[in-house]
């Protein structure tokens, strides 16, 4: 009995909970019909009256013509009938734009023409020839420097050798000694005229060379590269004409102390600098 007694309540109960949904439902329909009212008669008021046809509404441009806006409205579409405003010439320099018809008025072009400055004389292309010459004279000069850069450097190489393997114990003065010998020599007209030439002289046979290190049939192997280095020092010295020893400047043979060869009775003994004896023709 206690559940059937409690049963219309809880009936009762339910559909109250159903009122605020409804309620809700007809506040949105509510809602939705205002707003399509207000929108229709917002639109009726700023449109055309309902009884009048628009007359200046018409379907879009279809053609090129119909859609160019500068020309007049009575105008005909036509190709045929269309207005000529200028004649159109084309001159012997240029094609120019539209011109006035009146022959009487100078044209745009023809006062571009006046207008316009002379043109300069333009330098013209050397011929082909010439330009090859110039190479060709170009490429000669720069071979020939490079010549003798390498000439001047197998040069330098000779007398560094000679120094070093003749001399390399000696002191400075010593060494630049021996290569003012090699360079007097090269200014004698008895010896051959380039420093290697000098320095290599009979070394094709042995033991018959002007220098001994040249045909002693052993390698010239440099080991010491500290002396090595000092040699060629002195042989840049020597080139670059150091008048340090001038007593020795006609001095064109020189040998060690502990040897007397056969030609020395027959020349002038200058000087003795370390184990060297240096000497000039009498």
């Amino acid at each position: 009995m206690y559940r059937e007694a409690l049963h219309p309540h809880s009936e009762r109960m339910r559909l109250w909970s159903y009122i605020p949904y409804f309620f809700g439902g007809m506040l949105l329909v509510a809602a939705f019909a205002f707003a399509g009212h207000y929108m229709g008669e917002n639109a009726v008021a700023r449109g055309l009256p309902s009884d009048e046809t628009p007359t200046d509404i018409v379907s879009p441009a279809t053609t090129i013509i119909a859609k160019a806006s500068l020309l007049p409205t009575d105008t005909a579409l036509d190709l045929a009938t269309l207005p000529l405003t200028s004649e159109q010439e084309v001159m012997s320099t240029a094609k120019a734009d539209y011109v006035n018809p009146d022959p009487g008025l100078p044209s745009l072009s023809d006062s571009l023409v006046k207008a316009k400055p002379p043109v300069p004389h333009l330098a013209t292309t050397p011929p082909l020839w010439k330009l090859e010459s110039i190479f060709k004279m170009k490429r000669s000069e720069k071979q020939k420097i490079i010549t003798q850069r390498r000439v001047r450097l197998a040069e330098e190489d000779c007398l560094a050798k000679a120094i070093y393997f003749e001399a390399r114990t000696e002191s400075e003065l010593g060494q630049l000694a021996v290569a003012k010998v090699v360079l007097n020599r090269v200014k004698d007209p008895g010896y051959p005229k380039t420093i290697c030439g000098v320095v290599y002289q009979g070394s094709d046979h042995r033991n018959s060379c002007q220098f001994s290190f040249a045909c002693d049939g052993l390698p010239d192997e440099i080991r010491n590269q500290g002396q090595w280095a000092e040699s060629k020092k002195v042989a840049g010295k020597a080139l670059a004409g150091d008048q340090t020893l001038r007593i020795i400047g006609a001095a064109t043979h020189y040998h060690a102390d502990y040897v007397r060869p056969r030609w020395s009775y027959q020349m002038r003994r200058l000087i003795k600098i370390g184990r060297h004896i240096f000497y000039a023709d009498t």
